[in-house]
């Protein structure tokens, strides 16, 4: 949504409360300031308005889809206005009951009148929240077409193998579409844990950075995100996981946190990374064994060292 609002020089301190009232509710608008009501300036109106289309591109500019008048006008402006409005199918708004003398009867229907500042907070409100839903629809519309236009199907499963192929930008498509960041496959596995399964380090950031759940698990293993990316030793998934606030100490189905399956499988690098980050080296998997008693059962001095160094045995 985005209003055009016409006033004339006399009415700024009206017009100031109106562009407070847009800022407030987060709304689009021009201003355009007449010399005076007889100031019929069409060729200057017309340039607000672009019909070679309304989306917001890096190259064109969104083009007004109410225009709001706040002043008296002369009574060709209203003649004009009335027949814009018929072909253009921009909404006119009458703000206050000043401009009313200058509007002829046969024309008063392709007007809205908003007599208060009350009125026209609340036509605003509800015709914001209509057109933000429209432009929802709109938007997912032209990312499944964008997804169609590149071969791929508008699926659960075709989502997965553009995660698998770390394809961020289809990824992105399909979110636009109205996927959530946070879908799972057809086997409980959700996307994220789909990403660091599979190294695909630039989806992961993609939906860590649009607020993608880091701690959910997945239905097979019972493994968060963060478990799936220590176990294909995809290090750098892991930091970024970790970045995000993931839980370290989260258990898998066999009872393993991230830092038990490094140490099982003698990660040092791994291990370096979950232990200084907070991991816990004594919490006990399904058969009761903790990460530090695997690398002692194992007599790996390099692991055991990092435990000494960053989670010392605790004294009773």
């Amino acid at each position: 949504m985005k209003i055009l609002l016409i006033h004339t020089g006399e009415e700024n301190e009206a017009a100031g409360c109106i562009e407070s009232l847009l800022v407030k509710l987060d709304i689009l608008f021009d201003a355009f300031i007449l010399n005076s009501p007889q100031d019929i300036d069409i060729n200057r109106f017309t340039g607000f308005f672009d019909f070679s289309g309304s989306e917001d591109n890096e190259n064109q500019v969104i083009a007004p889809s109410h225009v709001l008048v706040a002043s008296p006008l002369d009574s060709q402006w209203f003649d004009f206005l009335a027949g814009f409005a018929f072909g253009s199918r921009v909404h006119i708004l009458i703000y206050r009951q000043e401009a009313i003398p200058g509007i002829s009867k046969e024309f008063a229907a392709f007007f809205t009148f908003l007599g208060t500042e009350a009125s026209l907070q609340t036509y605003l409100e509800v015709e914001n929240e209509v057109y933000k839903k429209q432009e929802a629809a709109r938007n997912i519309l032209k990312a499944q077409e964008s997804l169609l236009k590149s071969g791929i199907s508008i699926t659960i499963e075709s989502l997965g193998q553009c995660v698998i192929e770390d394809r961020v930008k289809e990824v992105t498509f399909f979110i636009d579409a109205g996927f959530s960041i946070n879908s799972r496959n057809n086997t409980g596995v959700p996307i994220l844990n789909i990403a660091a399964r599979n190294g695909s380090r630039e989806v992961t950031r993609c939906l860590i950075s649009m607020g993608a759940d880091v701690n959910l698990t997945a239905e097979d293993r019972g493994a968060t995100a963060l478990i799936d990316s220590v176990m294909a030793q995809h290090h750098d998934i892991a930091d970024d996981l970790i970045k995000a606030g993931t839980d370290l100490n989260v258990k898998d189905k066999n009872g393993q946190t991230a830092l038990i399956v490094a140490a099982g499988a003698s990660m040092e690098k791994m291990v370096e990374l979950l232990v200084k980050a907070g991991a816990d080296p004594d919490i006990p998997d399904s058969l009761g064994v903790s990460a530090r008693k695997y690398a002692t059962l194992f007599n790996n001095k390099a692991i055991l060292a990092l435990f000494n160094t960053y989670a010392p045995v605790k004294s009773s």
